[in-house]
């Protein structure tokens, strides 16, 4: 790779940031066995909830506002 490749490449990533929550051992726990059961990653399975809320929100937003338009209009 090319220095102004990598350098191209450094600046197309996202930056990416850790957050921490609490739950209960319980929760976790069962949720750890759902993961493993089904064969899973316990983590890109939190991301993929995430984006489809984010997803949601946005296309209900979406949604909402082209019907009031219609309505206005």
């Amino acid at each position: 790779m090319t220095q102004s490749t990598m350098k191209r490449a450094a600046a197309q990533r996202q930056p990416k940031l850790q957050f921490n929550i609490r739950v209960e051992k319980d929760l976790l726990d069962r949720y750890r066995e759902y993961c493993d059961r089904h064969g899973l990653d316990p983590h890109g399975q939190i991301l993929i909830f995430m984006k489809r809320v984010v997803d949601a929100e946005y296309n209900f937003q979406d949604k909402l506002w082209d019907a009031l338009r219609t309505e206005a209009g």
